[in-house]
């Protein structure tokens, strides 16, 4: 049974870190919502606000209100102790997909953030692609549309990070603990 969970928590690590290096096209997603993502236990996730695959509304992009939207998502395997929250643009034409929001230290007990949690204060928040600590919503060129990958990791052991990590540092304290993801895509476009 060690050697089992050993080679799943290896085969996801693999997946994170793939992720971490730039590959941010479909074919090498983070995450899944499907109900199984290569043999690892998967979350569904969800937002009232959008739907799974549909363009996100405006009051969540820099051109609205830029607030974090509404999500929620199932509960993880058993030994699950918490749960990150990652959202990135692979679309946004740099080295690494751009990183809109980085939440950890979230409990097992939550399993959903209401709309804009990231500015009550009562979450762990990493620093995001412009550098600042919080959420900061899509915003594209006039003519353009990009996918936005709002996923969320169950772990089973504390991310030994403070707050404001940057991705690095939060990349190399995840990969330690990840048992199970999931995926929800929303798009926007002008």
């Amino acid at each position: 049974m060690t050697t089992c969970i050993a080679l799943v928590r290896a085969a996801l690590a693999v997946s994170i870190l793939v992720a971490a290096v730039g590959c941010g096209s479909a074919e090498h997603r983070v995450a899944s919502n499907s109900v199984l993502s290569g043999g690892l236990f998967s979350l569904r996730v969800s937002s009232p606000a959008f739907e799974d695959g549909k363009p996100i509304p405006a009051k969540y992009t820099e051109d609205g209100e830029n607030v974090s939207p509404p999500l929620e998502w199932s509960g993880g395997p058993t030994g699950t102790t918490g749960y990150v929250v990652i959202v990135e643009d692979p679309d946004a034409g740099r080295k690494l997909p751009a990183l809109h929001w980085l939440v950890y230290h979230l409990p097992a007990d939550v399993k959903s953030l209401p709309e804009n949690a990231a500015a009550t204060g009562d979450l762990t928040q990493g620093k995001n692609y412009k550098g600042q600590v919080g959420y900061v919503g899509p915003k594209v060129p006039k003519g353009n549309t990009h996918r936005y990958f709002f996923q969320v990791f169950a772990v089973d052991q504390p991310v030994n990070i403070g707050p404001g990590a940057t991705r690095e540092e939060f990349a190399k304290s995840v990969l330690k603990g990840a048992l199970a993801k999931g995926v929800l895509i929303g798009t926007y476009g002008q």
